[in-house]
């Protein structure tokens, strides 16, 4: 029965090759399987989803698992975890992943199944990758690739040399990872795997990016990008364009990378994949502050950072941090950039710490050193075989000479033998000794950036400015293995420099007393370098040019050979210089020990511009202060005539208040008789007019606006059909519907209200929106046939209230339409003929705040 599902799903796959149905014909043939058969198809339909939507993948790997678990077929449950652990990884939870992955190889251990070992070392080789514990991804990853070529696995060498190139992608070692790549490309072109291929093809791309070599690696990107969308991949389409993205940002082609960018989050998005989208999110933010959308920029860097955190991935949470430093430091905050280059140095010496590099370079040495063994080994019984058939044939041919022949094969087998030996040997012992050489190099790095981290903590909160920067000089001077290391500043007037701080190594004289004063225009070629921002980078002060004879001469008169001095700039503006010298040698300085003391300069550079600013800030502070002193005196001497003003203001303050309160009551009055008017004439409209007000009241109030205007809404509401006491009864109240000419004078009430209302101060627009408390926002209202914003938001308002009222109201010629036909009017006519923001909020006070009019019975209102 086995055998019979994995043929359907054989030709499941061959079908969605042809017509794009595999997981249509799985999902199909999975509702009539039997619980054997159910468990490969949910297998392979996780698979299938893994890079399409991992959620999906969860879910039919659970299913298998489920399933696998109630069989207790171990197989099986090895399988379902192995596709539950890859699903949470293309997810981006990799802790989760990582325990999914282990339970599978428990599984594929206990079996002695070691294709299944081969694919769960290297699921846990991926996994830990992610999460930063780069020693046991190697481990990991090793044991897969010697399993692949115990089984003779080329699927599984390639993947596992893909995975290696990753690892050493994230260690920042180029030059092996491309190495790996160019292997697994070879070996994919050969089974013409072509996911593998685009892979190989993308991961190339990046190390040629990182190169700085552009145009090849957009060479391998289109490849990739080709192959990719001939699958179908969506996450290897996504990959792909923001590889582009990040090579059209070197090349400050913004536009191009940005849109790259965005394409590829819409479609990682898709996927749900939390590390490609916390990858783009960084891209694209660090891509905004080239841009100068420095808004854009931090939501972007801050979501990246959002979903790296979640997940775990500290390459990315490290990537982010940096950027954050990068855009602190173009908004000119070197706090919070320094603060945030820290957090970033912090994870960095986590994860290339020494002790883990040394791992890793033993690690990879034991491997390599196992696989020549191995083929030494090989060779030798190779040519032992080789030798016994030679033998064998010429045995009877030269019986005679078989002594002598015999003899002398023998010295010059065993002599080539040993030669190739020593040769190989010498080559195992060469490329040791080369990596033991990258390993010293890498230590003295990641001892140089701590070294940086240490500075860069020191001066942000400083409290013992000439200690910190004596500490700094040692550091800078042991770790760069000079003699002297010291820090020159230039007085206000820039005419003199001094030596002010200054490291020496022991058995070295120092110099610092003999160094003061020393007028700038004596050193004209020394200064000139300076003042345009130049490294003075000197190998062999005896080879200097003529035009710094003067400077020459100063050098060797302290016996210094060579020497590395960086120019020190606060604001801008230079202020001195930091660097260190020899004076046993004449050196060249590495690139390493160059940046130590660019960054070290330009720490101090942001302290003394952050002390310049702090100087500024005292004095002012003083200054305000003094002028705070002399402020109060003067108001002192005023008091008085203040006093008597503030005495006279509050006299004329409660006359206004008199005339206010008098006002608004002749106001209300005035509206109270307008009342009672109406009602005479047609009790009705008087009832309709104050709920109308008490509606729009209630809606103006959730909308927050101010105090006037919802006294100027509740005003208008009440009087809203004033101009209804012009309009004949027998029309007002006929029981029937109305003629076109009864209608048209029904239409002139906004008008007649406006007349009568325009006259009166009401020191608000009450007039203005009883003429427009019947216009629609698409134009088809009266009397004006105003459009949207040409109709005040006050009469937008009073217009949905007079809607609901009326329709919920019985008529003279119609029965009430209810309060839902009512809501349903409004909702429908939503941005048609009513302001959408008003019938939203008023649908809410209905429906979720519970509002109702005082008497809740069928009532009678005009029209």
């Amino acid at each position: 029965m086995r055998n019979f599902v994995i043929f359907i799903i054989i030709l499941c796959s061959v079908s969605f090759l042809i017509a794009g149905t595999r997981i249509d014909s799985l999902e199909v043939y999975l509702k009539t399987a039997d619980q054997d058969e159910k468990v490969v198809i949910l297998n392979k339909l996780s698979q299938a989803y893994q890079e399409i939507s991992a959620r999906k993948s969860i879910t039919y790997a659970q299913s298998a698992l489920q399933i696998s678990q109630e069989s207790g077929i171990r197989i099986d449950i090895a399988t379902s975890l192995t596709n539950l652990g890859s699903a949470y990884y293309h997810l981006g939870n990799y802790n989760k992943a990582l325990e999914f992955h282990s339970k599978s190889l428990e599984i594929y251990q206990q079996l002695a199944d070691k294709s299944g070992m081969l694919i769960a070392n290297n699921c846990i080789g991926r996994d830990n990758e992610k999460l930063g514990n780069y020693d046991q991804s190697l481990n990991f990853f090793l044991i897969s690739l010697k399993l692949s070529n115990e089984i003779n696995d080329q699927n599984g060498i390639s993947m596992g040399l893909n995975n290696l190139g990753n690892l050493y992608h994230s260690l920042n070692n180029y030059d092996k990872a491309l190495e790996y790549y160019q292997q697994a490309l070879d070996l994919e072109k050969d089974s013409g795997n072509k996911k593998e291929i685009s892979l190989a093809l993308n991961n190339i791309g990046i190390m040629y990016t990182n190169r700085g070599d552009y145009s090849k690696s957009l060479e391998y990107y289109n490849q990739s990008l080709q192959i990719e969308q001939e699958l179908g991949n969506i996450k290897g389409i996504s990959s792909v364009l923001n590889n582009l993205g990040i090579v059209h940002q070197k090349l400050n082609e913004y536009d191009k990378a940005l849109n790259y960018f965005q394409r590829s989050l819409d479609l990682i998005l898709e996927t749900g994949n939390q590390y490609g989208i916390a990858e783009t999110f960084i891209n694209i933010g660090q891509l905004q502050i080239l841009m100068n959308n420095m808004a854009d920029a931090y939501a972007n860097i801050s979501q990246g950072l959002k979903f790296a955190t979640a997940i775990g991935a500290q390459q990315l949470i490290m990537n982010g941090y940096l950027a954050l430093s990068d855009f602190y430091k173009v908004n000119k905050n070197s706090e919070e950039s320094l603060r945030y280059f820290r957090l970033h140095t912090k994870i960095k010496d986590e994860i290339f710490s020494e002790e883990m590099t040394q791992k890793i370079t033993n690690m990879q040495a034991q491997f390599e050193m196992g696989e020549r063994e191995h083929d030494f080994v090989q060779l030798e019984k190779n040519n032992q075989i080789m030798e016994l058939q030679t033998e064998k044939k010429n045995l009877y041919l030269l019986l005679l000479l078989a002594s002598l022949f015999m003899v002398t094969g023998f010295s010059v087998v065993q002599y080539n033998r040993n030669k190739n030996k020593k040769n190989n040997n010498l080559i195992l012992q060469n490329e040791i000794l080369d990596r033991m050489s990258a390993e010293k190099r890498l230590i003295k790095r990641l001892k140089i950036e701590k070294v940086i981290t240490k500075i860069s903590s020191r001066f942000i909160n400083v409290s013992d400015f000439d200690a910190a920067v004596d500490e700094t000089l040692k550091e800078i001077g042991r770790m760069c293995e000079a003699s002297r290391s010291y820090l020159f500043l230039l007085d206000n007037d820039k005419n003199t420099l001094d030596n002010t701080h200054e490291w020496c190594k022991d058995g070295v004289q120092p110099q610092v007393s003999n160094l003061q004063d020393i007028p700038t225009d004596s050193l004209p070629w020394w200064m000139n370098k300076l003042e345009n921002d130049e490294v003075i980078h000197i190998a062999d002060v005896s080879k200097m040019p003529t035009e710094a004879h003067q400077e020459k001469k100063s050098l060797q008169d302290q016996n210094i050979k060579s020497l590395l001095v960086l120019p020190m700039r606060s604001a801008n503006n230079l202020i001195g210089f930091m660097g260190f010298d020899n004076v046993t040698k004449a050196e060249e300085w590495k690139e390493e020990e160059l940046s130590l003391l660019k960054i070290s300069t330009e720490i101090l550079g942001v302290y003394f511009e952050k002390r310049e600013i702090d100087n500024k800030l005292e004095q002012a502070y003083f200054g305000l202060e003094k002028r705070i002193h002399d402020r109060t005196r003067e108001l002192a001497e005023t008091n008085h005539e203040l006093q008597v003003e503030v005495t006279e203001r509050k006299r004329i303050e409660i006359q206004l208040n008199d005339s206010f309160l008098k006002l608004k009551k002749a106001i209300e009055e005035t509206i109270n008789a307008f009342i009672s008017a109406v009602e005479i004439r047609d009790p009705y409209t008087a009832g309709h007019q104050l709920r109308v007000a008490k509606l729009s009241y209630e809606i103006a109030s959730e909308m927050k606006l101010n105090k006037m205007q919802l006294d100027a809404i509740r005003i208008a509401a009440i009087l809203h059909d004033i101009g209804k006491i012009y309009i004949p009864n027998e029309i007002l109240s006929k029981p029937s519907a109305l003629t076109e000419t009864e209608f048209s004078v029904i239409k002139n009430h906004p008008l007649a209200g406006y007349d009568i209302l325009k006259t009166i101060d009401f020191q608000m627009p009450i007039a203005k929106i009883v003429y427009q408390h019947h216009e629609k926002i698409n134009g088809s209202g009266y009397p004006q046939g105003l459009i949207g914003n040409e109709i005040m938001l006050e009469a937008r308002i009073v217009n949905v209230a007079d809607v609901v009222d009326a329709m919920i109201s019985q008529r003279p010629y119609r029965s009430s339409h209810g309060i839902d036909n009512a809501l349903e009017e409004i909702t429908i006519n939503a941005g048609i003929l009513y302001d959408p923001e008003v019938v939203e909020i008023c649908l809410d006070l209905f429906n979720e705040k519970g509002f109702q009019f005082e008497e809740i019975k069928i009532r009678t209102a005009p029209r």
